[in-house]
């Protein structure tokens, strides 16, 4: 084992590719019916190499995790292990019993997303009427019992405008951390590519996150947005040292309902699969060519490839991927790629 290699401190698993609603941005392109490819003896076999390299933060995501019924079982196994199972979830089915199961299982706190500051634009983005109800009550549901609940807000041209909107509202619910994720323009995020942030557009956004960073009452992290990390620093925020940035092939790790080992959900190649590795994840992740190239920085490129803030930022590599056509291409979003030559 390479002592110096540092091991994810969060791993997401995509234990399903079902969900019931139909959102324009989803990664995952998620449908309402079919088989999860993974029973519920291979996650726990996921679950448990998983367990044996690191004992880290464990998202279960989807789709919905909550359309799997065996849910209960894997949260409770991934316990066992010592992982801190945790989940993200629009709501579905998570009523105050079903959270007090969930609890009792070992489930620690949820994510819930929202998209807009009420029904109507959040129901509009998500296309499924009812899910901003969906989500309320799940709020309500998590705060009766107890449990610590994350706003997850996807942003994009459509919903800029209400950013500060969505923050307060996450604050006014009791919500731990406000979290905004960039948008990626995969899965069915590619038909709505337009809606991405042209750099000097994101720059601005950046400026007011790191604004709402140091007004609101509850932590903001910024996901699929590395250019954060620079920006905190140089609008000299409180703690900007600990902002980080793109944590692909470090800190962050995404297990897809195949049992593919991916940097993240929106980067959709496979760094070696768990199934057919035998789920030596600790093999996969230290010698697999696609995350040993992310994590030497000289292959990057373009902008990126030249710039004095990459060892902190990195990029989306997701976006380079999904924009640019490589992992180690510059993030087109990012307003330094205007510029010939970057501090």
């Amino acid at each position: 084992m390479n002592q110096d290699l540092i091991k994810p401190k969060v791993a997401a698993f995509e234990v399903t590719g079902r969900c019931v609603l139909r959102c324009r941005h989803c990664r995952a392109a998620a449908i309402g019916r079919g088989a999860d490819p993974l029973d519920t003896t291979a996650c726990k076999q996921i679950l448990k190499g998983l367990a044996d390299y690191t004992r880290c933060i464990l998202i279960f995501t989807g789709g919905e995790p909550m359309m799997r019924d065996d849910i209960f079982e894997l949260v409770a196994y991934a316990r066992s292990l010592r992982l801190r199972p945790v989940m993200a979830t629009c709501g579905e089915r998570l009523d105050t019993n079903t959270m007090h199961r969930l609890k009792d299982s070992g489930l620690l706190s949820f994510s819930f997303s929202l998209d807009g500051p009420d029904a109507v634009s959040h129901d509009g983005f998500r296309q499924s009427d009812g899910a901003f109800a969906l989500v309320m009550n799940a709020v309500e549901a998590a705060k009766d019992v107890g449990i610590r609940f994350q706003i997850n807000t996807t942003l994009t041209r459509l919903n800029v405008n209400a950013m500060e909107s969505i923050a307060h509202l996450a604050a006014s619910l009791g919500a731990a951390c406000w979290n905004p994720f960039v948008l990626v323009p995969v899965g069915r995020g590619e038909a709505i590519g337009d809606l991405l942030f042209e750099p000097e557009e994101y720059e601005r956004v950046l400026k007011r996150l790191a604004q709402l960073k140091t007004a609101l009452p509850m932590d903001l992290r910024l996901t699929c947005g590395p250019q954060f990390a620079r920006v905190a620093r140089q609008q000299k925020i409180p703690n900007a040292d600990k902002v980080p940035g793109c944590l692909a092939a470090t800190e962050f790790v995404f297990i897809s309902r195949n049992g593919d080992v991916q940097t993240c959900g929106f980067l959709e190649q496979s760094a070696g699969n768990l199934i057919t590795e035998h789920y030596n994840f600790g093999h996969i992740w230290e010698q697999s060519p696609l995350l040993c190239k992310l994590r030497d920085h000289s292959r990057y490129e373009g902008a990126c490839g030249r710039c004095g803030y990459l060892d902190f930022c990195r990029g989306c590599r997701a976006r380079a991927l999904s924009v640019r056509g490589s992992v180690v291409a510059e993030d087109p979003i990012c307003l330094l790629t205007r510029r010939k030559e970057t501090q």
